[in-house]
């Protein structure tokens, strides 16, 4: 992620995102984090895709 950033977390009024930086998750942690999240929060969904990374570039600058 840009500007070593490893973990952010984004808290807007009806939505929390979490990024993580691929280097400190491995796939399985990935999917073991996702079921958790789905299990409390409603409609907790995982996005790997490069609109993630250039949005939190956009933020971090």
């Amino acid at each position: 992620m840009p500007f070593n950033v490893e973990i952010w977390v984004d808290d807007d009024p009806g939505r929390f995102t979490i990024y993580i930086d691929k280097k400190l998750i491995t796939e399985r942690g990935a999917t073991t984090l996702e079921g958790v999240l789905r299990k409390h929060i409603r409609g907790w969904q995982r996005v790997d895709e490069g609109l993630v990374y250039r949005v939190l570039r956009a933020i971090t600058g």
